[in-house]
């Protein structure tokens, strides 16, 4: 890391120079501040560190060297939906990551996974996408705060994006009756909309929404579920990447995620029922491969090889019939 910091100084150096830039040693010692800092900095830090070296510099000049810094690819910001404020983080050439945020205490956590890249790569090449950048941002809860977390929470503590199962009810006899009357019961499984805007929490029951009074969610007690991993799948889940219909195998089954073609072909693709989210079943191709018969919604139907091509199709995997 050392090396690294000493060659960024180099190109700093060089760049700046060539490009003109004002005060120039001031803004190196901006540089120098950041390359200290390792994690990803607020302008407050860097302000800090800079103190601590014993410069001081008028905060506007520092955020203006910073967006210097920015433009030529030494430092990029980000700013994550924890609420922070902007932070700026090193930005080492031809090294890509993404990150994780807890939901509770804001830790930021940096991951690469190749898997992930190629997947991700694979997903705009199906789309016809030719991807320039991407980034990644997971939010949830840390180890630590799962580990800190008791078994059961009132749900007017659970963070939006959380999935819970409703496990008991803290309530009087004419309050469950109420909360039952929502369409809401033990053993339900529920995900968290949205929390804390004027009081209340909106839930998800299935394709229900949900608006639950900060009074009443503090009578219900849930409890986190731990999400299921379908084996013999990439990563442990089912492999989501969208392919051709005219891809697939006899015996697979997948999700329409997307019907195109011609204004008339796709109108007829709709009218068999072949709509996005319906389940798809190749039973079996024709001695020739053309057509190919499938299975929509109990039906079997019969595609030529050439408009099952313009049907985009995710989740795939093996079925017996």
């Amino acid at each position: 890391m050392i090396n690294r910091h000493e060659q960024e100084k180099k190109q700093f150096k060089r760049l700046f120079q060539q490009q003109g830039v004002d005060k120039f040693d001031d803004r190196f010692k901006v540089l120098e501040a950041f390359l200290k800092l390792e994690h990803h900095v607020t302008h407050a830090d860097i302000l800090r560190q800079l103190k601590e070296d014993g410069t001081h510099l008028d905060p506007g000049f520092v955020t203006s060297s910073m967006e210097h810094l920015c433009r030529f690819g030494f430092a990029s910001r980000v700013a994550f939906d924890s609420g922070e404020d902007v932070l700026y983080e090193h930005r080492h050439l031809g090294v890509h990551h993404d990150h994780m945020v807890c939901a509770k205490c804001s830790a930021i956590l940096e991951f690469k996974d190749e898997a992930l890249e190629a997947l991700q790569q694979r997903v705009a090449e199906a789309y016809g996408f030719y991807m320039l950048q991407h980034k990644m941002e997971i939010y949830g809860l840390c180890s630590q705060c799962m580990a800190d977390r008791k078994k059961l929470v009132l749900l007017h503590k659970a963070k939006p994006g959380e999935k819970l199962i409703v496990k008991e009810l803290e309530a009087g006899k004419n309050m469950q009756l109420r909360i039952s009357s929502m369409g809401l019961k033990i053993n339900d499984r529920i995900e968290v909309v949205s929390n804390g805007f004027g009081g209340q929490v909106v839930i998800a029951v299935g394709e229900n929404r949900l608006v639950i009074g900060t009074g009443m969610a503090q009578k219900i007690w849930v409890q986190s579920v731990e999400r299921e991993q379908v084996p013999g799948t990439f990563g442990g889940i089912e492999d989501a990447v969208p392919i051709n219909l005219s891809q697939m195998k006899a015996g697979q089954e997948g999700t329409i995620v997307r019907v195109s073609g011609e204004t008339q072909l796709r109108r007829r693709l709709l009218e068999m029922g072949i709509n996005r989210g319906t389940r798809i079943y190749v039973e079996k191709y024709a001695p020739l491969k053309d057509p190919l018969e499938l299975v929509v919604k109990g039906y079997h139907i019969s595609l030529r090889i050439e408009e099952a091509a313009n049907i985009l199709v995710e989740n795939v995997s093996s079925k017996k019939r």
